[in-house]
């Protein structure tokens, strides 16, 4: 097996990869740097030819960043959904149904077998079926019509809110396919660039560093993470702070295993019973609220764990 020489390896693709913010700031800045030194015609060639390929890449981002913008709301909505669930609605049902049937009674067992864990843990879909079954439970139980109708209607909002969300994802997914191709194409201009400046100024090659964006290729803060979990125990991905009313974590689990991911507090790797996580299903994608997954400023270390019996291959990107 040949060695591999990291001077031939295409920098500008690895550097720009899994990270389209820094990618535009990358590009457009290339771009100026360019248009500043068209006097000479081998720069003018290069600007004219890159020009075409950054202003695709940058119309591209903006469809993309658009889309995942509204995104973050409708995530957001339906954390807030699952918050009111967690915190007051389960609450409100189970105290309604304990004053027809008290806790020891058969009848209620049968509405609510494990009491309000199945409305304040798991995943949203696990947490949708719960509210189903519950629904499916009252059924026409007349002395329960009231709370019937609280959890038909909080089970609307939040279907609703699914929905809605859903038929983003599909979108973001096609925006995202054309972002990735556009990065690909304004990073070999970068590249082609890169070799047709330093053939010109090979003598003296600290001379093209004015046509590049150095502080943005010598500095990137890491934004994609792939992992490869072979045991079920929990492996840590990163620790950041984060906005929860703007950043959503991306995930792709492309295994045929569920993989957890969840936040704690650093001083351990596991969940505490009730906390909140969500379950990746397997060959899936999906864009998460870190709310869900039981972020908060005091909880900012973010863990994956398999729960399959097999490898599990998962890419997380913020």
């Amino acid at each position: 097996m040949g060695m591999n020489w990291l001077r031939s390896d295409d920098f500008f693709n690895n550097i720009t990869d899994g990270n389209y913010l820094l990618s535009k700031k990358i590009f457009d800045s290339y771009d100026l740097k360019l248009h500043s030194g068209i006097s000479d015609p081998a720069v003018q060639t290069l600007y004219t030819d890159n020009h075409i390929i950054c202003n695709a890449f940058d119309a591209a981002y903006s469809v993309w960043d658009t889309l995942k913008s509204t995104n973050k709301g409708l995530t957001h909505e339906g954390a807030l959904l699952l918050e009111q669930l967690m915190s007051t609605k389960a609450k409100a049902w189970d105290t309604a149904i304990q004053q027809i049937y008290p806790q020891d009674t058969s009848n209620y067992i049968s509405l609510m077998p494990n009491h309000r864990i199945p409305f304040q843990t798991g995943t949203g879909l696990s947490r949708v079926l719960a509210i189903e079954n519950l629904v499916t439970a009252i059924g026409s139980d007349n002395t329960l019509a009231a709370v019937k109708t609280s959890v038909q209607s909080f089970l609307t909002l939040l279907l609703a809110a699914r929905t809605k969300h859903t038929n983003q994802w599909i979108a973001i997914e096609k925006a995202l396919f054309v972002l990735e191709n556009t990065r690909k194409s304004a990073g070999s201009s970068m590249l082609l660039g890169f070799a047709t400046l330093l053939g010109i100024h090979y003598l003296n090659p600290k001379e093209i560093d004015v046509f590049f964006p150095v502080e943005y290729l010598t500095h990137k803060i890491q934004y994609s993470y792939q992992r490869t979990l072979v045991d079920q125990l929990p492996s840590f991905l990163f620790k950041r702070k984060m906005e929860t009313e703007k950043q959503t974590i991306d995930t792709i689990n492309s295994s045929d295993f569920i993989v957890r991911i969840y936040f704690t507090n650093g001083l351990t790797d596991k969940l505490i019973l009730g906390e909140l996580f969500i379950d990746l299903p397997p060959n899936s994608t999906g864009s998460h609220n870190p709310l869900l997954m039981n972020y908060s400023d005091e909880r900012r270390h973010c863990y994956l764990m398999n729960m399959g019996t097999g490898t599990a291959h998962v890419e997380v990107n913020i």
